[in-house]
């Protein structure tokens, strides 16, 4: 692919045709990877059990509500029935849920198309702005289409955005919100508020934040980069103005205008993230049967003395907070898919979402949420090139890349406790494809031998391509053989 670049790049024409339309043309393949055969399996796969079931009370009362038993074959046979009238502790924002909810809406409840269509339009979505960013941060059509088919035909993201739950609905927000840092960090503005796309970003990292909180993490580190990078510039603004005046340089005037904008770019990140966080619980605020929902009305609950004046709904929503908190925090149950963060970017204990056989067990479905091993190892290598090259270069395609990692990924190496899954990388999997990019790049640019290093790539991404082809039945649950099946579980603990 690059080889042919290369190539185009000779003829004007050509080369605009491609930068027309091979975007377009990966965007059509991520479509068909996660459109195709969407409504099998006709049944709740992995923890669909929870999310569709609380989109379905979401779009039928505004809150999510108890189950009475055998609800999830009501929805295998097509008529959701089961719904009753008792709040359900929820431990994630209503965001994601009311997205699955108006697939449900569209399609219609028993249709296992419209459980998981919003999620599948989020995963296309998701691979879109990685190119978007991609063209930003490399500023090539090449290196951005290759960082989309990547992410394109990759298992976690295909499978993730195949199936009703809320990690790839946050992968797409957050892409979103770092596509938006990225433009506002085209024309960094001091002293002003008009700042559209910083705006933007907030609100993208709200939303995000009210579909799982681990969107929070991605709010404040890049909040993070932007106060500590523009109190930078501030300082080297300063330093050439003041060396200009007095031919000296003290360090009198340039920190107090950072402390401004830093409050001042708070203000504009956390208030607007807030508001569209606040608004994705529309439902419960409106309606009065949502978990929690009375708490402070309740004798001995209310706030007294002088923070008497806020909202009981606020207090109440407080106190449902502090339990789904605690719930999180506490969450160590032991689960035979449950890995360590450490382990996530080698791909070594993928999560099995679903499992089907007849014919005595020769002939199987399965759907496991695996990473494409080429992509994800070469990854790997690519990341510890670039880091390692960081400490002398400080290049600055890497750490912006890194910073969405460190969002994404840096957290949960800090939860080593808490029942995790590795699925959870499809949130951060964008900047481990930039970063694997971002390697390629590097190699191609610094290398004497350019179209032998072209020739190598493309082989690279068609060997990506051949490898994804061969295990798309388990990422889609085909019906193969047992054998076939066995033969792409290439590590024991793939099983």
């Amino acid at each position: 692919m690059l080889t042919l670049f290369l190539r185009l790049t000779a003829n004007p024409a050509r080369s605009a045709l491609f930068t027309r339309w091979a975007p377009i043309i990966v965007l059509v393949l991520a479509a068909a990877l996660r459109l195709y055969d969407l409504a099998y399996p006709n049944v709740l796969v992995f923890d669909e059990t929870y999310y569709v079931k609380d989109a379905y009370s979401l779009i039928h009362s505004g809150h999510e509500s108890n189950w009475s038993s055998g609800a999830d074959s009501s929805f295998a046979n097509g008529s959701p029935s089961g719904l009753t009238d008792q709040p359900s502790f929820v431990v994630h924002p209503p965001l994601g849920k009311w997205i699955i909810g108006l697939g449900m809406w569209i399609f219609g409840a028993g249709n296992p198309f419209g459980w998981r269509v919003m999620v599948a339009l989020a995963g296309i979505g998701a691979v879109w702005f990685t190119m978007a960013c991609a063209k930003l941060i490399f500023r090539s059509t090449i290196w951005s289409v290759l960082a989309g088919l990547l992410f394109a035909i990759d298992g976690v993201g295909i499978v993730l955005s195949r199936t009703a739950l809320l990690d790839q609905i946050l992968g797409f927000f957050v892409i979103l919100g770092f596509y938006c840092f990225l433009k506002d960090r085209e024309q960094v503005r001091f002293g002003t508020w008009r700042r559209p796309w910083l705006l933007a970003m907030a609100i993208s990292l709200g939303l995000a934040s009210a579909v799982k909180w681990s969107g929070l993490y991605f709010l404040v580190v890049l909040l993070a980069y932007i106060i500590i990078s523009e109190a930078n510039l501030n300082y080297k603004i300063h330093r050439v103005i003041e060396k200009n005046v007095e031919g000296k340089f003290t360090h009198r005037f340039w920190l107090l205008p950072s402390i401004f904008q830093a409050l001042r770019s708070a203000v504009m990140v956390l208030v607007p993230a807030l508001l569209a966080y606040l608004l994705s619980w529309s439902g419960w605020f409106f309606t009065k049967g949502g978990w929690d929902r009375t708490w402070a009305y309740e004798s001995g609950h209310a706030l007294t003395g002088w923070l008497s004046w806020v909202p009981k709904s606020l207090q109440s929503l407080w106190h449902y907070h502090e339990e789904m908190y605690s719930f999180h925090v506490n969450l160590h149950a032991a689960h035979p898919y449950a890995s360590s963060p450490f382990t996530w970017p080698f791909m070594l204990r993928p999560t099995s979402f679903f499992w089907d056989d007849k014919v005595g067990g020769t002939v199987v479905s399965a759907i496991t949420a695996l990473g494409n091993p080429v992509i994800w190892w070469s990854a790997v290598l690519a990341a510890g090139v670039l880091f390692a090259a960081w400490f002398r270069t400080r290049d600055k395609t890497t750490t912006i890349i890194s910073v969405g990692l460190i969002a994404g990924y840096v957290p949960w190496m800090l939860l080593t406790n808490r029942t995790v899954f590795e699925f959870y990388v499809v949130a951060f999997e964008p900047w481990v494809i930039l970063l694997l990019v971002a390697g390629l790049r590097s190699w191609f640019r610094n290398t004497e031998y350019r179209y032998r290093t072209a020739n190598f790539i493309s082989g690279f991404a068609l060997l990506a391509i051949f490898i994804s082809a061969f295990f798309y039945p388990i990422w889609t649950g085909m019906w193969i053989s047992y054998e076939f099946w066995h033969w792409r579980m290439w590590l024991p603990s793939w099983i």
